[in-house]
């Protein structure tokens, strides 16, 4: 097939990209500024240029889109809220409609939201069903950009599926709760962190990631549905936290909770993952295993530095 990946050049996108080529699938990779990856065809475009965007699909014309690109930061969000709309909200709009208005209905698409859309569940674990209730503008943004999806499905008859990532980590993210502690490990000495540390998520390496990805885009059966994409597993920030230390050979009594909430974050995350198992999948990595290897990848990327 040939895919274009939107965001090749971010986390996700970097990893989705190299994935599928390395299936053996021709992949154009979009970002702002290029990327450069063995086997993928770089593009530079903005996404947030609906005009650039039309002139992308009419010369690529993939039989499949995996829509990485977007905000992807609930802090800033809130800072910049403008913003993280038109990263999230606008550039899904521009590449559906562009897709729509090119007559190119029959391409397959993927749209990577957030389990951030439902906020504090009432109960757990949480299922597709569940309703949205977002915390944050970058959650909020990203449901937004699954009614566009739901719209672009129910009116264009366009297979657009839906896929709700959790607490995705791995080589490669130089953000969030292991590059935080990593940073803080290193250039203080010990580990200061919002919450108590009974917060919870459900933790998902980047492998399995792109494994998981890749079944609901390819299943012929899973046209515009919703899938929630995570382990299953419900691991406290504390034990993240722990896995960590253990992964540094540090005394886990650096780790210091401050017990305050931070605006946007949700307390407590475990995603049914009856619908994604249906597929077949199953996790290959454990918390303790990722977070090593993560440990280990931001040693070496920091060597020297």
């Amino acid at each position: 097939m040939k895919i274009l990946v939107t965001g090749a050049s971010g986390f996700i996108g970097s990893h989705m990209a190299e994935g599928l080529a390395n299936d053996g699938h021709e992949v154009v990779g979009c970002a702002r500024a290029g990327c450069e990856f063995a086997g993928v065809e770089p593009r530079a475009v903005n996404l947030l240029d609906y005009g650039a965007v039309q002139s992308l699909l009419s010369s690529v014309r993939p039989d499949a889109v995996v829509h990485c690109a977007g905000c992807a930061n609930v802090s800033k969000s809130v800072e910049d809220p403008v913003g993280d709309f038109q990263g999230n909200v606008t550039a899904t709009q521009n590449l559906l409609f562009s897709l729509n208005g090119l007559g190119l209905n029959s391409t397959r698409v993927l749209f990577l939201s957030s389990a951030g859309v439902y906020g504090n569940p009432d109960t757990l674990p949480i299922t597709e069903e569940a309703k949205l209730a977002p915390l944050s503008p970058y959650a909020l943004h990203k449901g937004m950009a699954e009614l566009t999806c739901r719209f672009m499905a129910n009116n264009h008859g366009m297979d657009v599926r839906v896929a709700r990532i959790f607490s995705a980590y791995g080589p490669g993210l130089r953000k969030q709760l292991f590059w935080d502690m990593f940073k803080k490990a290193r250039d203080l000495g010990r580990l200061p962190m919002w919450g108590t540390g009974r917060e919870t998520r459900d933790y998902i390496y980047i492998n399995d990631l792109v494994a998981a990805l890749k079944l609901v885009l390819f299943d012929e059966g899973s046209a515009s549905k919703v899938f929630n994409v995570a382990n299953g597993v419900e691991v406290s920030i504390a034990e993240a936290a722990r896995c960590f230390t253990s992964a540094m050979g540090i005394d886990e009594s650096l780790i210091e909770f401050n017990g305050a909430d931070r605006e946007g974050d949700p307390i407590n995350w475990r995603a049914d993952v009856t619908r994604l198992e249906g597929l077949g999948y199953a996790p290959t990595v454990s918390i303790e295993d990722g977070v090593a290897r993560y440990v280990d990848w931001a040693l070496k990327e920091c060597e020297g530095k």
